[in-house]
């Protein structure tokens, strides 16, 4: 069992994951999104992108889920947005990622619709370049609020480019929190614990 697999299995029962890892291990993000996600071919994903065009985010997660998702929608911004937005997939667009309220907005008629969406995040790291630590926080205490009881979120930051204090105040957020370990084996490790109760 590799390190992903591993740490996962830890936090199996956890409906919010806060992964950190620096864009160096990037690389393990499919594997991350995979593990965290029960049943590919049942999957309702919501994503906030503002890294990807949506074409990509969307081939990514076939990809990671081996199937289209059943359903699937993405926010991002008019310049990721395009003629080349992949079918079946509702793009909507916010006009800069410092419009964090306009983000919540376009997920909310999503979350009150699907019983079960994985909503993600990624990067997080984009946002925060845009919105202080009290916004981030605001806005993912409200989204995270809005998961219905089967509702999923993964948010995916790099703590290299984020303060300590700012990253403890966002841990305070999930239910599960899983850390990049550069020391830990050949290609590093993997560490996942629960919130404690």
């Amino acid at each position: 069992m590799d390190s992903v697999s591993r740490a996962a299995s830890r936090i199996d029962a956890a409906s919010s994951v806060l992964i950190l890892r620096p864009q160096s291990a990037a690389r393990a993000d499919t594997a991350w999104r995979r593990a965290l996600v029960d049943d590919p071919e049942s999957v309702e994903l919501l994503g906030v992108c503002l890294s990807d065009r949506p074409e990509e985010w969307h081939e990514k997660w076939c990809e990671v889920l081996g199937t289209e998702p059943a359903a699937a929608a993405v926010i991002t911004t008019p310049e990721l947005a395009g003629e080349d937005d992949p079918d079946g997939v509702d793009v909507k667009t916010v006009a800069t990622p410092s419009n964090l309220t306009g983000i919540g907005v376009k997920t909310t008629p999503y979350l009150n619709r699907w019983d079960d969406a994985v909503t993600v995040v990624e990067p997080l790291t984009v946002l925060c370049q845009y919105a202080g630590t009290r916004e981030i926080y605001q806005f993912l205490h409200v989204l995270l609020a809005r998961l219905g009881s089967d509702g999923e979120a993964q948010v995916y930051v790099d703590p290299v480019v984020e303060d300590d204090r700012s990253i403890e105040l966002l841990k305070s957020l999930f239910d599960a929190v899983v850390e990049y370990d550069p020391d830990g084996g050949s290609d590093g490790d993997w560490n996942a614990r629960l919130r404690q109760s």
